[in-house]
């Protein structure tokens, strides 16, 4: 059983325009010593190597400017393995839901960031919502 669920208990602000890494400061589980809450909080790091389910979940703070929001999964701080670009509502106000998913072969030391990134206002903030977001794990798969 190789798993970590890592996950942040505070908003998180976003200037737009900027892509920033998402940070976890606390764990709801890390079966391999795979996150920190110390040092690079943001990262979740294979102790083994193998095949990965990585996955994210966020919720953008209700803002009643349409505009980009999305998330991305990174690898060892350059590499994009994928990105979700999560719709508005036109109509404004809402708070906007997006979630992340991928498979990935990591070896050892190999390392997956969430990125966040928003061009809707100024500043907008990434909610800190129980048991959903911000919320990043990964599991090693058979």
């Amino acid at each position: 059983d190789y798993a970590v669920r890592a996950n942040n208990s505070g908003v998180i602000s976003f200037a737009s325009g900027t892509a920033t890494i998402v940070t976890m400061d606390s764990e709801r589980w890390d079966t391999d010593t795979m996150h920190s809450t110390v040092s690079t909080t943001g990262r979740l790091t294979a102790t083994t190597a193998g095949r990965y389910q990585i996955s994210g979940h966020v919720e953008w703070a209700q803002s009643p400017a349409p505009g980009l929001r999305r998330i991305q999964i990174q690898l060892n701080g350059a590499t994009i393995l994928a990105t979700q670009d999560c719709e508005t509502n036109p109509l404004g106000n809402t708070t906007v839901a997006c979630s992340i998913s991928t498979h990935y072969n990591l070896v050892a030391t190999d390392y997956v960031e969430m990125i966040g990134t928003q061009r809707a206002v100024t500043t907008l903030n990434m909610n800190s919502t129980g048991n959903y977001s911000p919320e990043f794990e990964m599991v090693k798969v058979p």
